[in-house]
């Protein structure tokens, strides 16, 4: 039972490490996850997985009803994991085999961009254990999914397979499980070669966009690019299409 990191020239794949329960996660891993994600030292992109065939089954509920009293402060963990997924500014890739369930669906849902090998199955199962959504299912799916679609999954807490996601949006892809790990290791190296300060500033203001008028999305990314322009990763792109097109 961990959470295990590979770095690998820039590229981070973070591995939820519990394959007997399907990487369900306890407090101690959620934990990990956390302080793993706020070391991210030269990362430049960030994979997260599963061990085992699965990506991740959720939290563990077994002792949940033990201490009631302790229940903000567990689940206040698993949600900033699932928070710094989508205000990282770095891309994230969730690589998804098997099951992605309760909270782990959800974070893999948070992340840039969610590659799923065939065998892959989202599920917001907390109505199916008498539970309410959290990990962000009320905020990700109306704008994944749209609010009729996201409230048949979070009311019925039915699985939804890989194909059936990508058919309505929920994920980037859908691979065969054989080369799931060569799909997203193409994407992570793509994504690598990308200007860091053009990835980040992109990002922020693509999270910004429920909460900004058109014309203050304008004024945002006018700003950026003033910013972005200045970088080193940018003068060379901008001069290599110069000398090409001339």
């Amino acid at each position: 039972m961990s959470v295990d990191i590979v770095r690998n020239g820039g590229i981070t794949e973070i591995t939820l490490n519990r394959p007997a329960k399907r990487n369900a996660m306890t407090d101690a891993m959620w934990s990990a996850l956390e302080e793993a994600l706020t070391d991210l030292r030269e990362t430049r992109v960030l994979v997260i997985t599963g061990a085992g065939g699965s990506f991740c089954g959720g939290s563990d509920v077994s002792g949940l009803l033990d201490d009631p009293g302790s229940l903000p402060d567990r689940i206040a963990v698993s949600n900033r994991c699932v928070l710094a997924m989508r205000e990282l500014p770095v891309p994230t890739i969730a690589k998804v085999g098997g099951p992605a369930a309760g909270a782990g669906a959800n974070l893999a849902l948070a992340c840039d961009f969610v590659l799923a090998a065939e065998d892959a199955y989202f599920a917001q199962l907390f109505v199916r254990r008498g539970l309410s959504v959290d990990s962000g299912a009320s905020w990700l799916l109306p704008r994944l999914v749209g609010e009729r679609r996201a409230r048949e999954l979070c009311l019925l807490g039915d699985r939804v397979g890989a194909p059936s996601a990508l058919d309505m949006g929920m994920i980037t892809r859908v691979v065969p499980a054989d080369g799931l790990d060569g799909a997203v290791t193409e994407l992570a190296e793509r994504l690598h070669d990308l200007s860091p300060a053009a990835l980040a500033g992109t990002k922020r203001m693509l999270n910004q966009t429920w909460q900004t008028t058109f014309a203050e999305a304008l004024n945002a990314e006018a700003a950026n690019q003033v910013e972005v322009i200045q970088s080193p990763e940018a003068h060379t792109a901008i001069n290599a299409f110069n000398v090409r097109r001339s």
